[in-house]
């Protein structure tokens, strides 16, 4: 039968303890099939300081399912794991294995609940797991994994139209992203953007609420029309390939479009390949400066 594991740590050697886990469960569990990159992740559901490394695998077992959660504590024991979760909370772990799924097994006893019964709300979870089956629709669930990752993946936007010191610093960080260095953006900064009538700012959040992706639209005035500039997309690279930064841009274009804008502008330097790829698949046409432009008054649509 399929068995899909999940994997975390973010004490200790954090990346050689998933390995070594992997190591061990083969010998136990069955042939491993297939094994995911290391995603970082902040942990959820308790305050620390240690991000974790998060991975996901796919075994080949004739064990049950019980067998499988014996080896899989066996093996989280001998890696310096000395208690389990429970109801008193979450805690830092050199090493965490959750059984996902095995086969068609649907059960619910006081020890094991299979599907786990939260695998397709954590991020931690689907990621890794939508490496290497993004096609696998899990015993109860009438979606792909990567179908619930994309609904996942929907980045909340809304415009900013209080200066207050939150935002503030979500701002500073979101612009230390995209720069590479952090420079001090106090509430009173922004406020004075807010404050020009011909200036934008777009926050994006994620599933939990947190600013994760900002944007900026400036409209500019000519003789011969109402022209709009994208400034400052960052996507904190923590949640980069999410599709965030195309979201931005087609939530901009949108206002742009409302504004009156006959175009909307960007500029981009050549060596950002990712950057100048997304904006080419969004219908920006590069001019003979780097000034990527997309009219607006031509009857196209926004970008999906």
């Amino acid at each position: 039968m399929k068995l899909f594991l999940s994997f975390g740590a973010n004490v200790g050697d954090r990346r050689a303890a998933i390995d070594e886990a992997l190591v061990r469960l083969e010998r136990r569990v069955g042939p491993l099939l297939r094994r995911s990159a290391c995603y970082e992740t902040r942990p959820e559901g308790f305050v620390s300081d240690h991000d974790f490394l998060n991975a996901a695998a796919l075994f080949s077992t004739q064990l049950g399912p019980l067998e499988v959660l014996d080896a899989a504590e066996a093996v989280e024991r001998e890696l310096g794991r000395t208690h389990k979760s429970d109801g008193r909370g979450y805690a830092d772990r050199t090493i965490d294995i959750d059984l996902i799924s095995l086969g068609p097994v649907c059960m619910a006893t006081p020890r094991l609940t299979l599907p786990h019964p939260r695998w397709a709300e954590r991020r931690f979870v689907l990621e890794p797991l939508a490496e290497i089956a993004p096609d696998e629709r899990l015993p109860g669930s009438a979606a792909t994994v990567s179908q619930l990752l994309a609904r996942l993946n929907r980045l909340h936007i809304g415009q900013l139209t209080r200066a207050d010191a939150a935002s503030a610093r979500a701002a500073e960080a979101l612009l230390a992203a995209l720069s590479g260095r952090r420079q001090p953006f106090s509430a009173a900064d922004l406020h004075a953007l807010l404050a020009r009538a011909s200036t934008y700012i777009y926050m994006g959040h994620d599933e939990h609420g947190a600013p994760v992706a900002m944007a900026t639209l400036c409209l500019a005035a000519s003789p011969t029309g109402l022209k709009a500039w994208v400034e400052d997309v960052a996507v904190l690279p923590g949640c980069r390939r999410r599709g965030y930064a195309r979201a931005l841009l087609s939530h901009v274009e949108a206002e742009a479009r409302r504004l009156g804008a006959k175009s909307l502008n960007l500029t981009s330097r050549p060596e950002r390949e990712a950057a100048n790829a997304l904006y080419r698949s969004a219908g920006f046409a590069l001019r003979a400066t780097n000034v990527y432009r997309k009219p607006l008054d031509d009857g196209s649509t926004a970008v999906g």
